[in-house]
């Protein structure tokens, strides 16, 4: 019994400041700072706070309305547990689609997720001008506008188009 409590207190107490397996910059601990003899340690993270990192869009997801899907890649694990890479595409088809502002019938790639998307958002219309997978290509900077980009701008206009000659019929 006092052999395991011997070898419980050799783990707790670790002399050693980083493990072998990962250099010290890239501990997992956090790294006690001492100011002075007198005062308590603070704690420093070993790395700048984490920031989220925009993933880039592939040049496919902007040639139709994908709704945030794109190409995933993986392994297929079998009982032998030799992996082999392997890829999984998302569910595209091409549909012909109505625009209730436009008037008019437009071809698009669509994933089956975006067509439910839009079914929820009561249409096409409300799904380009209020969907953040359309939107956010205006705000990433992306050099090419997608499909669904530039409906949504053709939308858009016919809005405010339609909203200038409701004002000018009021003022007359």
């Amino acid at each position: 019994m006092t052999t395991m409590l011997q070898r419980l207190s050799s783990f707790t107490t670790c002399q050693r400041a980083a493990t072998t397996f990962l250099p010290s910059s890239l501990s997992l601990r956090p790294i006690l700072a001492v100011q002075s003899p007198h005062s308590l340690p603070t704690i420093q993270s070993p790395q700048p706070p984490h920031t989220t990192q925009i993933r880039p869009r592939s040049s496919r997801s902007t040639r139709g309305l994908f709704d945030g899907r794109d190409v995933r890649f993986g392994n297929n694990v079998p009982f032998s547990l030799k992996k082999t890479r392997r890829k999984w595409s998302p569910n595209v088809q091409h549909k012909v689609l109505y625009s209730e502002v436009l008037d008019e019938l437009i071809k698009f790639k669509v994933t089956t997720g975006a067509l439910r998307s839009i079914d929820k958002m009561g249409g096409l219309d409300n799904y380009l001008v209020n969907s953040k997978h359309v939107k956010e290509l205006k705000t990433k900077g992306v050099g090419k506008e997608g499909q669904g980009q530039q409906v949504r701008n053709r939308i858009v206009q016919k809005l405010k188009h339609q909203e200038r000659l409701k004002r000018e019929a009021v003022e007359r």
